[in-house]
């Protein structure tokens, strides 16, 4: 124990005073004793925390302020700071107070996980040596939001029965994820349950049924029931208390009631849960589907039967349509229907929810296209692949360092596949030049310098089976100016770029592929920049090759090549291998041998860029063509003029350069320059044609169309001359991709499509010969993320989404009709 002060002064003073003023106020309480003709303190203090201060956005602290007060002076505030950081903090008023506030920021290092629990306690003194209490709070690294549960059913005065049980339901979530869920009760009688998750089971929102006994001795009267929620940093927090009736005898003559929980747009394989309530015990419990346009049309229809032991219920049903309710057209959604629970008491007694005439009622849904499955364990996803020979979906989790794993065939995830650090992009190893991909994945690991190899192989959902490094590639401009004497000067500056892979695809090289094989795989990838990188390149990109099987890298310049006025730049690029992948080697030489392809003279070449065009802007999507041949790059950013790329892998490096002012040609010791990669006044005139804001990018099966979302959805040719527009919605919803056989104007029939998500909850479908939409199908949630189309072994043409909650997979209804001639 800390030793006690003695009294100040000036709190000796007041307290004599007091005590002249008021002689029989000792007598009058048992706060203060008189001794020695003085009146001595013995009222504590009082502490407790304010947590409504607030850091600003992207501090790396935790606030909060003690709030101390006393009845006469305040003379100690002491705070202890435990768990993931460690601080002590001793406070003395500068002079007599009855109330203090310390606002303390402490700051949070970078090591400290984000959620790691941090407590506070607190202790506040007077001048006669009073201490409070402790008081306690806590918080967390990283300011993550706490943990929240709420008690959904039954609602508030609901009846529970003297020697009956009852159903309660919790939801609970935590970005921690949930380690438990419970209840207390006080009232009538106390009792207290809970569920408690260990290992995989924890997840980031549960839903949790219970059952509430009411003991045969319990008196009537109001339950109070506390909901509480302990999640995976060790958080406690306590929901809304509930209270409910508790009566001693059920009356058979009243009628249970029933109400149903449902999203208000339906998916066809959704879930919904209807309540029931009856103070002699729910018997049956179900829904019905009807249609709002003609009642007597009941679509589905659902129940349970119960033994009658439960007052309240809640049961979770499947969605059932009768097959007769949908068609096969698209026409068929959406379908407004009227869903309404129902229930029946141990007495026969039967009830059913009123159906309203208003549209907006909560008995009224709209059934959607779609299966919506949300991830296991939560995360962010940032890219996806399906592989046909599997019928999986392989996604890439970029918060939790996984592939989710989602079988198409039973609608399901399966085991996740632990990858390297915040897994970005994701692409197969190729095969063939007719789109044929082997038992390989290639992940971008964008929190490393790697990426991952997949095996799918063995029958589970695949595992890590190596870790390719990536080279350090750095970049050196030799800069000749002229001073003002009109001399050149000459300075040589190095770039070192972020070598963390984002965005990637697989391409096939031409020269060494045979027949249709692809021997020697090049991943083509965008980097993730850092602000660590050099000036003037902080928070730019870079877009590369790798070739996977020599082990040799190409930076991308050829965007960049021309003179800017009044200066220009000469390039060096240096490869430094990693991790013994490769060699160290000269990309770009400064300066290398030419020879003068006519007359054999020689000379020296170099490669000259305007330097401010060699980065990009984070961030740059990459997508490759069904057959292997061509890759996109789009580069991102919230703003205007972003340049677009396309890349021919079968082109190869130039063996020789021909001079535009001179028209000569000159053969090179060493190629450098990649012809496949798109020329820098394409990209320029593509940005004089679109100048758009890149938000996704997508190639239909051969490399002869691309498509860059912005604005619009622009459609363009190898050249990048645009082809024409698609006028999509959604504003930055990058979600766009053709359809798997899509290869432009002479597609095969129903297969010249291209599907984009939207800002509205639906799919829209466009005919990219005569840039028309020519259908939109309804889903749950707007698709936020990536989109991809792949048809199935079985012929049947599937899309899959990323949505705010989750993984939406959508049929295709076949075939797809366009008014296009």
């Amino acid at each position: 124990m800390r030793p006690l002060r003695s009294l100040r002064p000036s709190a000796v003073a007041l307290l004599a005073a007091g005590a002249l003023a008021a002689p029989g106020l000792a007598a009058c309480g048992s706060q203060a004793d008189s001794v020695a003709g003085f009146v001595a303190d013995k009222q504590a203090p009082a502490v407790h925390f304010d947590t409504t201060v607030k850091n600003a956005i992207g501090d790396s602290a935790v606030s909060f302020a003690v709030l101390a007060s006393d009845n006469l002076d305040l003379a100690h505030v002491h705070v202890d700071v435990t768990g993931g950081v460690q601080m002590t903090r001793d406070t003395t008023p500068a002079a007599a107070t009855t109330s203090f506030a310390l606002a303390m920021r402490v700051p949070v290092p970078a090591s400290v996980a984000a959620g790691t629990p941090i407590y506070v306690v607190a202790h506040a003194r007077d001048g006669a040596g009073n201490e409070t209490a402790s008081d306690t709070l806590r918080l967390s690294a990283g300011n993550v939001r706490p943990p929240a549960v709420t008690l959904v059913a039954p609602v508030s005065a609901s009846l529970f029965v003297v020697g009956k049980k009852g159903a309660l339901t919790l939801v609970a979530a935590s970005p921690m994820r949930v380690r438990a869920v419970g209840y207390r009760t006080s009232g009538p009688f106390t009792t207290a349950d809970s569920v408690i998750y260990a290992g995989s089971a924890l997840a980031d929102s549960v839903v949790v049924t219970d059952t509430l006994a009411v003991p045969a001795n319990a008196p009537a009267g109001v339950l109070t029931v506390q909901p509480f929620v302990v999640d995976g940093a060790g958080r406690v927090a306590n929901g809304a208390p509930v209270q409910y009736a508790v009566q001693t005898v059920a009356t058979s003559s009243v009628a249970p009631v029933a109400t149903a929980a449902f999203p208000v747009r339906l998916e066809v394989a959704d879930t919904l849960r209807v309540s029931a309530s009856d103070p002699t015990g729910v018997k049956v419990i179900g829904y019905e589907i009807l249609s709002r346009a003609d009642t007597t049309r009941r679509f589905g229809v659902d129940s349970v039967v119960l033994d009658g032991s439960l007052v309240n219920d809640a049961r979770r049903f499947t969605l059932r349509l009768r097959p007769d309710t949908l068609t096969t057209t698209a026409d068929s959604l959406p379908l407004r229907v009227y869903v309404r629970g129902f229930a029946t008491n141990s007495g026969g007694k039967r009830a059913t929810m009123a159906l309203s005439s208003n549209s907006a009622a909560p008995d009224t849904a709209v059934v959607v296209a779609g299966v919506t499955s949300p991830l296991p364990q939560g995360g962010q996803l940032a890219d996806g692949l399906y592989v046909p020979h599997l019928d999986r979906l392989y996604l890439t989790n970029l918060q939790l360092n996984q592939l989710e794993v989602f079988d198409l065939a039973g609608r399901r995830f399966l085991s996740p596949v632990a990858v390297g650090s915040q897994p970005w992009g994701i692409a197969a190893w190729p095969r063939a030049t007719d789109g044929t991909f082997g038992d390989t994945l290639i992940v971008a690991n964008s929190g490393g310098t790697n990426v991952s190899y997949v095996d799918l192989t063995g029958g589970g959902s695949g595992r890590e089976v190596y870790r390719y490094a990536l080279p350090n590639i750095v970049a050196y401009s030799v800069t000749t100016t002229l001073n003002a004497a009109g001399q050149a000067v000459q300075q040589r500056t190095m770039y070192d770029f972020s070598d963390r892979p984002q965005f990637l695809a697989t391409t096939c090289s031409g020269s060494a592929s045979t027949g249709n094989g692809c021997a020697e795989p090049i991943l083509v990838y965008s980097t993730t920049p850092t602000g660590g990188q050099s000036s003037p390149f902080p928070n730019a990109g870079t877009i590369r090759w790798e070739n996977l099987v020599r082990h040799s890298s190409h930076l991308f310049f050829e965007q960049a090549t021309g003179l800017a006025q009044g200066h220009w730049d000469t390039l060096l690029v240096v490869r430094y291998a990693a991790q013994g992948v490769g060699h160290d080697s000269t990309l770009v030489p400064y300066q290398q041998p030419a020879t003068n392809a006519l007359t054999g003279a020689p000379t020296t070449y170099s490669v000259v860029v305007d330097l401010s065009k060699l980065g990009f802007r984070d961030t740059t999507f990459v997508r490759s063509s069904g057959n292997f041949g061509r890759a996109i790059f789009g580069e991102g950013g919230p703003v205007l003029g972003s340049r677009t790329l396309l890349y021919d892998a079968a082109r190869g490096l130039a063996s020789s350069v021909t001079d535009v002012l001179s028209n000569n040609t000159y053969t090179l010791s060493t190629p450098v320059t990649d012809l496949g990669v798109s020329r820098a006044f394409d990209v320029s005139d593509f940005i004089a044609n679109s100048y758009a804001r890149v938000s996704g990018v997508a190639i239909n099966f051969d490399g002869g169309l691309g498509a860059v979302r912005g604005d619009s959805t622009y459609l363009l040719d190898p050249t990048l001359r645009l082809q024409g527009l698609l006028q999509t919605s959604g504003g930055p919803n990058a979600g766009f991709d053709f359809h798997p056989r899509n290869t432009g104007g002479n597609s095969p029939p129903g297969t010249r499509y291209a599907f984009s998500a939207s800002q509205l909850p639906q799919i829209e479908i466009y005919d990219t010969y005569c840039y028309q939409r020519v259908r939109t199908i309804p889903v749950r949630d707007p698709i936020v993320g990536p989109i991809r189309a792949s048809v199935r072994a079985n012929g049947d043409l599937v899309l899959v989404g990323a949505a705010r909650s989750g993984v939406i997979v959508v049929p295709v209804a076949q075939p797809i009709r366009s008014g296009c001639s």
